[in-house]
């Protein structure tokens, strides 16, 4: 890995602390209605997942004071997949 350890510490930590926060959180009721998806589960799951490599991206690029290179953009987004397991599992609850 060619990203900074303590980023990737503290990035593992932000996501851990991000799905318990939308674990406690609930989900709108009007979700399906008002974004017209069949599947509520699948609609949170993809935009969990990209508002988190997004958060991810803004810290690298903040903390780095530069954009990540190819190599360190798939290393955050595999940071994010490495728990895929755990969030498609919670997400999965809201599907119809």
């Amino acid at each position: 890995m060619n990203i900074d350890p303590e980023f990737v510490k503290t990035t593992t930590e932000f996501i851990d602390q991000t799905l318990e926060a939308y674990k406690s959180a609930g989900v709108s009721p009007t979700v399906g209605d008002i974004w017209d998806c069949e599947n509520v589960g699948d609609f949170l799951c993809g935009f969990f997942v990209g508002e988190l490599v997004g958060s991810i991206l803004s810290a690298f690029q903040y903390s780095q004071k530069r954009d990540p290179t190819a190599e360190e953009h798939l290393e955050i987004v595999g940071l994010v997949e490495s728990r895929s397991k755990e969030i498609k599992e919670f997400f999965s609850k809201f599907n119809n």
